[in-house]
């Protein structure tokens, strides 16, 4: 026999493998054993407290373990492909995903290794957080309006703080700019977002965006000043706080937002099913305390519904990083 035709043998002798595989998942009554769920980032996280609360719902109402397994790095890129193109077919493995590594990653890596419209099925969203403009309460800038203002008449002298190139925190900012008409100001990184924010406190830098969770008690506090939230509506914990679409940026939003999904090829049936436990599991009083905690409302939906998120997150954030010039390599 030769190479090819070996070569050729075993391949569809392993698609073969696959479809099989499938289809015993498909009969099977789901799940009939325990599910790993890929968590992208180091426990402690968002993502991390989100997939517990779903997972200890699931397990009651279906009767099978679903545990967190973090498999953090490259900014949530490495646990996203181990589901994306090493668990194809698998509803055991899921994915706890996250905004970066589904929208604008795409654009800012040249290499991703995985294309979330392909090899991944969206099952629902789980939470969307909103950011909130924020400055030291010692500093002299009071209000946005002062802020706009020192940024079109000084903006090459102001700066800000954010968790790294290519982060949430960093392209609001960035899109804060360009609907501002193109005004400057340095982008500062720093290694995670609890060293930009303490930076931020310390009025080392100009101003930050940054996540209500980890900005809210240093505003309960005094210690932070908000200027206005990122959401297309107010903050339940901060309803004084006008957002940046009220300020007049049209259809401003950057909000990081938080899913399940399945790898490719896993059958409807179970995505469906998946779909509507999921959602029964975020509507539960438990799971709402758990959102209202991440500065999020109930937000889960359909699958349907949660892919065009996707897809319209990957077209705007390409146009705003190819616009900025920015990378993450």
């Amino acid at each position: 026999m030769t190479a090819t035709r070996r070569q050729f043998l075993q391949a569809s002798g392993a698609i073969a493998a696959s479809f099989a595989a499938a289809g015993t998942w498909a009969q099977d009554p789901y799940p009939t054993r325990a599910v790993k769920l890929i968590s992208p980032y180091a426990p402690g996280g968002i993502v991390d407290l989100l997939g517990r609360a779903l997972g200890d719902k699931l397990q009651r109402s279906m009767g099978q373990p679903f545990i967190v397994d973090a498999k953090p790095g490259a900014g949530g890129n490495l646990g996203t492909a181990f589901v994306a193109k090493n668990s194809r077919g698998d509803p055991y493995t899921l994915l706890l995903g996250a905004s970066g590594p589904l929208a604008p990653n795409v654009t800012l890596y040249k290499n991703l290794g995985y294309d979330p419209l392909k090899d991944l099925i969206p099952v629902t969203m789980l939470a969307a957080t909103p950011l909130v403009l924020c400055v030291a309460s010692s500093s002299n800038i009071k209000t946005y309006t002062d802020l706009v203002t020192l940024l079109k008449t000084k903006g090459k002298e102001t700066n800000y703080a954010t968790a790294g190139a290519g982060t949430p925190q960093h392209l609001g900012v960035e899109l804060l700019k360009q609907q501002l008409g193109g005004v400057e100001s340095l982008n500062i990184p720093y290694k995670g977002a609890a060293p930009a924010v303490t930076a931020l406190m310390a009025n080392e830098v100009t101003f930050s965006i940054d996540h209500l969770v980890l900005v809210l008690p240093h505003i309960k506090s005094g210690r932070l000043r908000p200027l206005a939230v990122t959401s297309p509506k107010r903050a339940a914990d901060l309803p004084d706080v006008a957002t940046l679409q009220e300020h007049g940026l049209k259809d401003f939003e950057v909000r990081g937002w938080y899913g399940l999904l399945a790898p490719a090829d896993v059958p409807d049936a179970i995505i469906r099913k998946l779909n509507t436990e999921s959602v029964a599991a975020m509507r539960h009083p438990d799971s709402i305390a758990t959102l209202a905690s991440v500065g999020s409302e109930f937000v889960s939906g359909t699958p349907e519904e949660f892919r065009n998120l996707i897809a319209a997150e990957i077209t705007k954030w390409r146009g705003v990083i190819t616009k900025g010039g920015i990378t993450a390599e």
